[in-house]
C-alpha cells in the first residue's frame, strides 16, 4: 500500500511536496513517466534548505504523487491507498489553467474522479485547498504536521518562522514552476481569460458537474 498525494495537474502538488520532505525528513516521488518529476529535495534551489534527507531508497512511509489526468487514470486505479492527501483548487481557474482554454471533457472530468477516491477512501484522509495553502500558510503548516503524525517540533517552528522565504524558495528549482506561479498567487486569474465563445459551453459543463458535488459550490460561491 501507498500513501497518496493527489490532485489535478497546476494545484500545488509540487508546493506540498516540498513541505512534506521538509517536515518529515523523507523524500516524496513523483509520477514515473517524467524523469524530471525527481524527489523534491534533489533539486537545486537558491539557497540551502535543510531537508536532512541523506537517500531515497527506503520508501516506507513516504508519499506519491499521483495527477487526476486521463494518461494517469489506471495507475491510480490500480493502486492500493493506505494515507490519503487531496488537494482541491477552484474549478473555474484549474481546468482551464491546465487545459489551455480548450473544452477537454475527459480531462475536466479526472478533476471530479479524483474527488470521488477520496470520498471512497476508507483510510486516513486529508483535504487541501489550494487557496487556503496560499492565503493561511501557517495553518497549512500545523494541519500537513499534524496530519503526517511528525514528531519534529524544531522543524515546525523552523518552518513557520521562515515560511514566506520558504514558499518562494520552493517557487522555481531547475528552472521548474509549480502549479499557481503563472498566476502570481492571484486566485481569481484564468476564467476571466476565458474566450467569449467557450464561456456557455464551460459554464454549462460546469454547473451540471457541480450539482453533485455541492461542497465546491459552497467553498467557491460557484
Amino acid at each position: 500500500m501507498k500513501n497518496v498525494l493527489l490532485s489535478y495537474p497546476r494545484s500545488g502538488n509540487h508546493l506540498v511536496r516540498f513541505f512534506i520532505e521538509l517536515l518529515s525528513e523523507k523524500p516524496t516521488f513523483g509520477c514515473g513517466d517524467n524523469p524530471k518529476d525527481i524527489e523534491i529535495y534533489k533539486n537545486k534551489f537558491s539557497e540551502n534548505i535543510p531537508f536532512n534527507i541523506s537517500s531515497s531508497e527506503n520508501k516506507e512511509g513516504c508519499y506519491f504523487k499521483f495527477h487526476g489526468h486521463e494518461k494517469y487514470e489506471n495507475n491510480i486505479k490500480n493502486t492500493k491507498i493506505n494515507n490519503l492527501i487531496l488537494i482541491i483548487r477552484n474549478p473555474k481557474e484549474v481546468l482551464l489553467r491546465h487545459n489551455n482554454f480548450s473544452m477537454n471533457i475527459k480531462n475536466f472530468d479526472m478533476y471530479f474522479k479524483d474527488i470521488d477516491i477520496y470520498d471512497n477512501h476508507k483510510g486516513k484522509k486529508l483535504l487541501l485547498y489550494y487557496e487556503d495553502i496560499l492565503t493561511d500558510k501557517v495553518t497549512f503548516i500545523n494541519t500537513l504536521y499534524d496530519f503526517l503524525e511528525i514528531n519534529n517540533t524544531d522543524k515546525k517552528a523552523y518552518t513557520i518562522e521562515n515560511i514566506n522565504k520558504l514558499f518562494n524558495l520552493s517557487l522555481n528549482p531547475n528552472g521548474r514552476i509549480w502549479g499557481g506561479n503563472n498566476s502570481n498567487g492571484n486566485l481569481d486569474f484564468y476564467y476571466k481569460k476565458i474566450p467569449k465563445y467557450m464561456k456557455p459551453e464551460f459554464d454549462r459543463y460546469l454547473n451540471e458537474k457541480l450539482e453533485n458535488y455541492q461542497f465546491l459550490k459552497e467553498k467557491y460561491n460557484l
